[in-house]
Order: C-alpha cells, then structure tokens, then sequence
C-alpha cells in the first residue's frame, strides 16, 4: 500500500504525518506501506519549517531532510491512499488530480495548519496528528480495500 500524505506547502502537516506514519507502520512490521508526501500548493525543495523540525524532535523523529513537493500526475499514479490533511485539500485532489474519492481519506474533523503560527501551534498540531493517528489509519486500511 502506498499512502500520501498532503496538505497545502508541504512543510508542515503532511510530513509530520508522513513521519509518524512511517514510525507505526515499521512498528507494526509492515514492509508492505510506503508513505510520502506532497503539497497542493507548493514549490519543490523546501525544506520544513524549523518549528515543525523542533516539535518532530521533541518526540524522536526527525523530518529536516524532508524536501517539499507539488502534487503531480506522476505521485498521485504512484499513490493507493490519499490522506488529505483538510476536506478543502481532498476535494483538490478529487477534483482537479483525479483522486477516487473513495480513496481519500481525512484525519478527524481536519487538522489546522500551523504555518507562521508559533512552536505551541505545531506542537498542538503534532499532538493532534498522534491522537487521530489509530482511527486514520484504520481509515487507511479501509480506503485501501476498496
């Protein structure tokens, strides 16, 4: 299964996701997961913003070699699962890059970005991230057998 986190820049939220993601499937043993990310609106190469490598780090993972990337053709081909950070994002990939929406999945009620808002921002949203992170990814497992 091959999920994909997105969110709008791709330097806060979706590999934040990307990351803890990663840490629970490899917990889990599952070799069959791949997970990246990608952004709506975004440029490549950019890297995360320092406030959301701090809040990463505080919990043991580390995201600051992560590049950022626009949504292309090409990843949304390479994707099974879509994770899409709000609803707005999920009608984005639907709409304009094709996505089954039955393959989009989004956690909670959406997690609010936390871009040009201090460290407590993206810690919340880091905590938010870990709280809905059972219930996403039996969404995941759900979407994915579709």
């Amino acid at each position: 299964m091959r999920i994909l986190c997105v969110c709008t820049g791709n330097v806060c939220r979706s590999p934040m996701l990307e990351a803890l993601l990663r840490r629970e499937y490899e917990k889990q043993g599952r070799t069959d997961v791949t997970v990246h990310s990608a952004g709506v609106m975004t440029n490549d190469g950019m890297s995360p913003t320092p406030q959301a490598i701090t809040a990463m780090n505080e919990i043991g993972l580390d995201i600051s070699e992560h590049l950022s990337r626009q949504v292309t053709p090409a990843i949304m081909d390479e994707s099974d699962v879509f994770v899409a950070l709000t609803t707005e994002h999920g009608v984005t990939l639907a709409f304009y890059h094709a996505a089954d929406p039955e393959k989009v999945v989004v956690p909670g009620f959406g997690i609010p970005d936390p871009y040009g808002r201090p460290l407590a921002a993206y810690r919340e949203c880091r905590d938010e991230l870990l709280e809905t992170l059972p219930k996403l990814m039996e969404d995941i497992e759900a979407a994915w057998n579709k």
